[in-house]
Formats: structure tokens, C-alpha cells, sequence
């Protein structure tokens, strides 16, 4: 990963007590997870499946697709990774500002690159992928699924990586696996630590043509994902509930942040259609003030320097509970204030 990502926790010790800085909701009851993950801790003593197997069968079956169009991988960026190994030294068209894996995978296999989708097609090879967040990130802005289905149907010669790791969090309506079977030319990627808030444990999967995702399988190492983790994902995926059970309040507290936001002098929030939202602060980089909330606040945000094309006084924040909402309100609020001459 190139210059780093949200949920930098890790660098500030004990100073954080509210977490702004994920796309990942803070607040989730994982006791039931918890639970069943000690009374299964002894898979830590075998090796695991040495490709997931199981796991796939399960979500293939919660999805209604065939087990063979689906492939856990060790983290949506896993996924990314491989993707770009597979098409190594094609043309990938990046449009921008997006999440920086794709870009820093591209490059790693020597893709020629480019970050404008509006190009001269004369200009760009005839076989190319195009990388697609859906809802983006950064920038919280989704793109209907009816465009993308028509988009997808009348190019075959291109290969979309359609990125729906965010999806969980969108009241707009996404492309499924199972409208897409019998398609070659689309890779869909999920993420089932946002679903359920588990990042640590690192699970995503690819859904694909079965003849994609045999190729895909060609690349991988063996035991890609740890055996705690597959327990761990074969519970959530048929007994847990997603992170937020209430999506229409928690989407409409993410409306009302934007709103408090956007009443600070010199503050852009930009539309979204997802839990985060990309801001800019006049008089301040991101850099300053993600470290004043930190150490005067005990606030984290997300620094946006590493997504290309966004000014140094980008950072993205994702909504909480709406008392912490309030509380980072009234700290950028007030750092504003101080800042004015």
C-alpha cells in the first residue's frame, strides 16, 4: 500500500477514543461472534482448508450462484492483487480520485495506466479493464445499476473489477452475482469484514464466470486464509447480522453529519450516497488537522494526501453514533474558529 490508509489506529496508542477515520462502523455486538469463535478456537491447531472451500459453498449458496463462480480471498485488496496479476501488462483505465490499491496492484504488474475514462479510445489498447468503486471511496458517490449493467452488456471486449466492498452501506441499488451469469468480462469484489465489521479478520471474495475464477485460482498460495477466519465467516455469513441492522437511520445520521458539517465556515462536504463523505477544510491540510483532533480531541480522520488528485486538505470521515458525530462537529467547529485571524 502506497503512503498508507483510513483506521491508523495503531499509531497513536490510547489517544483515540472516537474513530472517524473507517468506513467501517465502530459500534457492533460481536459477542455472539466472539462466543463461537472460542468455542472453535481449536481450528488454530490445524492447518485450514488450503483454498476456503467450504466458506465459498456457503456464500455461493446465500447468493444462489454456483460455488465454482465464487473465490474467498484474504481481504477485498487480496482480490485486487490477484485481479491485476492475472491481466498483468494490460491497459487499465483508473478513473480517479479512488482507492489507491488499484493503482499501486497495476503497477506491481506492469499495466500501462491511465486515470481518465473519457480518453480517445484510438489511443488505448483495444483490450482493457476498467476498475470501477461502487460506491466509491473516497468519495461516497454510486453509480446506478442500471447504467453499470448496460455499460457492462454492450462492451464485452473490456473487462470491468466492479468493487462493491461499500455496498453494504448504500441504499442504492448494485449489481448482483446472480444477474450477471453467463458474463466473462465482469469481476465483482465484496467485502464481508465491512458487511459485518470485522476488519482484522480479513475476509472478501470475487464473484466471476467460473472460467474467471478458475484462472484467479491459478495464482494463489495455499491457505491464502487463516483457519479462524473461515470459522469466523462461515458464522457471519449464516447466523450474523450486518454491522448496522438499520441502514435508513443510520444512512439518514450520515445526512445530518453532512449537514452540521457543511454549517462551519470554510467547510466543503461533498455529496454522498454511502456512510463517509470527503470534506475539505479552509486554513487547514488534512495533515493538521487530523493531528490537532487527535491530540486535542482524541478524534481520528482520514487523511486523503495518497488518493490522486485530491488537494492536501481532502480527509474523509465516516459517521458514528450521533453523540460523536456532535462531538467531532463541535472540535472542527472550534478549531475553525481558532484558526480565523
Amino acid at each position: 500500500m502506497t503512503g498508507g490508509h483510513g483506521d491508523d489506529i495503531y499509531r497513536y496508542d490510547d489517544l483515540v477514543k472516537m474513530n472517524f477515520s473507517t468506513t467501517v462502523y465502530q459500534h457492533v455486538d460481536h459477542s455472539a461472534l466472539k462466543a463461537h469463535l472460542m468455542d472453535h478456537f481449536d481450528v488454530v491447531t490445524h492447518y485450514p482448508e488450503s483454498q476456503p472451500r467450504q466458506l465459498e459453498r456457503i456464500i455461493a449458496r446465500q447468493l444462489g450462484i454456483s460455488p465454482e463462480s465464487v473465490m474467498v480471498t484474504n481481504g477485498a485488496t487480496e482480490a485486487v492483487y490477484i485481479i491485476a496479476q492475472l491481466f498483468r501488462h494490460s491497459c487499465s483505465i483508473i478513473p480517479q480520485p479512488t482507492y489507491s490499491e488499484y493503482a499501486d496492484a497495476c503497477r506491481l504488474h506492469k499495466h500501462i495506466i491511465t486515470y481518465e475514462a473519457d480518453l480517445d479510445a484510438a489511443a488505448l489498447p483495444k483490450d482493457r479493464i476498467y476498475w470501477v468503486c461502487n460506491p466509491n471511496n473516497p468519495s461516497g458517490n454510486v453509480l446506478k445499476k442500471g447504467f453499470v449493467d448496460y455499460v457492462v452488456r454492450r462492451s464485452p471486449r473490456y473487462t470491468f473489477v466492479i468493487d462493491q466492498s461499500y455496498g453494504t452501506f448504500t441504499k442504492e441499488h448494485l449489481l448482483q452475482p446472480r444477474d450477471l451469469q453467463g458474463l466473462t468480462n465482469v469481476i465483482l469484489l465484496h467485502s464481508l469484514s465491512r458487511t459485518y465489521s470485522v476488519p482484522g479478520l480479513r475476509l472478501g471474495f470475487i464473484t466471476a464466470h467460473p472460467s474467471v475464477i478458475l484462472l484467479l485460482r491459478s495464482l494463489r498460495h495455499p491457505w491464502p486464509v487463516p483457519a479462524l477466519s473461515i470459522e469466523a465467516g462461515k458464522f457471519l455469513v449464516q447466523h450474523g447480522q450486518p454491522a448496522v441492522a438499520d441502514i435508513d437511520g443510520y444512512l439518514d445520521e450520515a445526512q445530518r453529519l453532512r449537514t452540521q458539517l457543511r454549517q462551519i465556515e470554510g467547510m466543503r462536504v461533498f455529496e454522498t450516497k454511502t456512510n463517509y463523505m470527503l470534506c475539505e477544510l479552509n486554513g487547514f491540510t488534512a495533515a493538521t488537522l487530523k493531528s490537532k483532533l487527535v491530540h486535542q480531541h482524541g478524534m481520528l480522520i482520514r487523511d486523503c494526501y495518497n488518493f490522486y488528485g485530491l488537494s492536501k486538505a481532502a480527509f474523509r470521515v465516516s459517521a458514528q453514533l450521533s453523540e460523536e458525530n456532535d462531538a467531532l462537529v463541535a472540535a472542527i467547529r472550534q478549531l475553525a474558529e481558532e484558526q480565523e485571524p
